[in-house]
């Protein structure tokens, strides 16, 4: 048993009525919210498991990414950057607006804007790396320009 087990064993609270979560305790300002930890029963959380999962190996890929780019120029590695910096930075937008952008946060009329301002920005940031990427001298060579200052 680890140390921190140990340490934590006696702050567990235990009995009858503290197992079962109070109805009132749940509803705050008309909003319930879900009481019950996902993932601890032992089944499969579903499909957001599975792309927070995708999302950290993805970012894990992504971290020599950077460097081969400072190194390797030409078209195929700036279509790998813009691919890889859009779809990173899409996925983060999509977390902010999912966790901030609720109704009891900022709205309901904003609330229901909000996922598709994110899908418009990922889309505008993508065609401006792409433009970039086209009709100038491309992620890469623009790293090397700002870092040779």
């Amino acid at each position: 048993m680890s140390l921190a087990r140990l340490a934590l064993t006696p702050l567990r609270l235990r009995g009858p009525l503290l197992a079962k979560p109070l109805p009132a305790a749940s509803l705050v300002s008309g909003y319930r919210f879900n009481n019950t930890a996902p993932g601890l029963s032992g089944k499969p959380m579903g499909g957001h498991a599975l792309h927070f999962k995708i999302e950290r190996y993805f970012a894990a890929a992504m971290l020599p990414l950077f460097p081969a780019a400072y190194f390797v120029h030409g078209p195929v590695m700036d279509a790998l950057l813009t691919a890889a910096v859009a779809l990173h930075t899409h996925w983060g937008i999509v977390a902010v607006m999912n966790d901030y952008g609720r109704p009891i946060v900022i709205g309901e009329t904003a609330a229901r804007l909000a996922i598709p301002f994110a899908y418009v920005l990922s889309i505008l940031l993508l065609a401006g790396l792409l433009h970039f990427n086209i009709n100038d001298v491309g992620l890469t060579k623009a790293f090397e320009m700002f870092y040779s200052l």
